[in-house]
């Protein structure tokens, strides 16, 4: 599952932001963030996703072609890049095993997280694009 979600987001960064994201250790301090499940079998994996406001930005703009937006956009965008990352990593586990079942759940919008994280994470995956860090992790 792992490689499926750093897949689907090096995608979505080729994509959306035109960069390959690099892996890092340092990390901003500010974030914000977004959380859905992915359901393997039956077995719930929640993944976090926690990106800087500057690459939000870069996002938005090219996404939406929208600039400063409030925290009720942040809230949809945030939602939708789970959707787009998480979304696609299901599809390559669908392909690559198709004897299990896989579902998606409900994005929720964390809001604005400071490091350290409020709740515990393993698998932790630390990015940069942009100039600028982001985490995906469950």
């Amino acid at each position: 599952m792992k490689e499926a979600v750093i897949e689907a987001t090096h995608h979505f960064c080729e994509t959306i932001l035109c960069e390959i994201p690099q892996k890092i250790e340092t990390l901003g301090e500010y974030f914000y963030g977004s959380a859905i499940a992915l359901l393997e079998n039956g077995c719930e994996h929640t993944w976090y996703l926690f990106f800087e406001k500057k690459v939000l930005d870069e996002i938005a703009f090219n996404l939406l072609f929208e600039e400063n937006l409030s925290e009720n956009d942040l809230d949809d965008l945030l939602k939708e890049i789970a959707n787009q990352i998480i979304g696609s990593a299901k599809v390559l586990l669908e392909e690559k095993y198709p004897e299990n079942t896989y579902h998606l759940s409900v994005p929720e919008f964390m809001g604005n997280v400071c490091a350290p994280f409020p709740i515990p994470l393993s698998d932790r995956h630390h990015f940069q694009v942009k100039d600028s860090t982001f985490i995906i992790a469950r």
